[in-house]
């Protein structure tokens, strides 16, 4: 923060000793460590109490956000599953078995059609002389 170098910090300490004196100094020290000690702390402090408002500020914002959720305010936009709730165990059965009912009726009802169409095409080729015949 301050971006001192050594020979500021050396060129400091040398008038610190000139100006307090050599008896001075440790107490001097000793006092200015402290001074640095309850400035961090403060710091910390402070940097502890903000961080725990914006936590909290943000867990009362997905509060209100949740509970207009739950009761259906319209200014949030509803959740995918909300169209289509999971069911209860005991629907469960049936509302997939639904589901699958209606999946295997599409790829029964494609494949039956599938074979009509093989079918029908089947018996016009069987009518057709062989490659290569003069059928006559």
């Amino acid at each position: 923060m301050f971006d001192l170098a050594w020979s500021e910090i050396l060129l400091v300490g040398i008038v610190a000793l000139l100006v307090v004196g050599p008896k001075e100094l440790p107490d001097l020290l000793r006092t200015v460590g402290r001074w640095v000690r309850k400035a961090r702390s403060m710091a910390s402090n402070f940097q502890s109490t903000f961080d725990q408002m914006m936590r909290d500020e943000e867990m009362a914002k997905t509060r209100q956000e949740l509970e207009r959720a739950m009761s259906g305010d319209p200014a949030l936009p509803k959740p995918s599953y909300a169209s289509n709730p999971r069911p209860q165990p005991e629907e469960e059965e049936d509302w997939y078995g639904d589901e699958v009912a209606d999946a295997v009726a599409d790829v029964t009802k494609d494949t039956d059609a599938a074979a009509k169409a093989a079918e029908a095409k089947a018996p016009a080729e069987a009518e057709k002389p062989p490659a290569g015949s003069t059928g006559a």
